[in-house]
């Protein structure tokens, strides 16, 4: 009988294992999404930084301001248009 439960308590602790280390790499794997995903709010700032560049007056309109000094990736940037797609014909 104390055979039986050695194998009982390792057959426990075998499963518990188990579990654990599913939960454990279901842990990883929502850190690297939530890292994922504040890696790419950081990223999208970072691109906003560098294509706004044509924003310098805040007493000016900031889309007029782009669409005279700006390039078309500048007032995609600000407005998802581009200035071509404003042009009278």
């Amino acid at each position: 009988m104390p055979e039986a439960s050695v194998l009982l308590a390792l057959c426990a602790v075998s499963q518990t294992r188990d579990r654990l280390s599913v939960t454990l790499q279901d842990l990883r794997r929502r850190l690297a999404e939530e890292y994922m995903r504040i890696e790419h709010r950081r990223l999208v700032r970072m691109r906003h930084y560098v294509t706004t560049k044509a924003l310098p007056k805040p007493d000016d309109a900031p889309w007029m301001y782009v669409w005279l000094g700006g390039g078309d990736e500048d007032f995609l940037a600000v407005t998802s248009l581009t200035s071509l797609s404003l042009t009278t014909r």
